[in-house]
């Protein structure tokens, strides 16, 4: 299910980075791989969907929200 309206993040998690969370873009665009290395922080949007987002020293690559539902 795709998520629709204005995302609202309402709560995070910050693990260590393990992957790429847009790993068609990065391959085509090697400049997004910035991100790559710190962390993967997973926001949490009021409705329960989920979006992935790559964090190293302020570069932030950002993965789609996904809808739980």
């Amino acid at each position: 299910m795709t998520h629709t309206h204005k995302a609202k993040p309402d709560k995070f998690v910050d693990l260590g980075w393990t992957h790429c969370v847009t790993p068609e873009d990065c391959a085509a665009r090697p400049a997004r791989q910035v991100a790559h290395g710190n962390i993967i922080r997973t926001d949490v949007c009021a409705c329960g969907a989920t979006r992935l987002t790559e964090i190293n020293g302020g570069r932030k690559n950002y993965g789609a929200w996904v809808d739980h539902a």
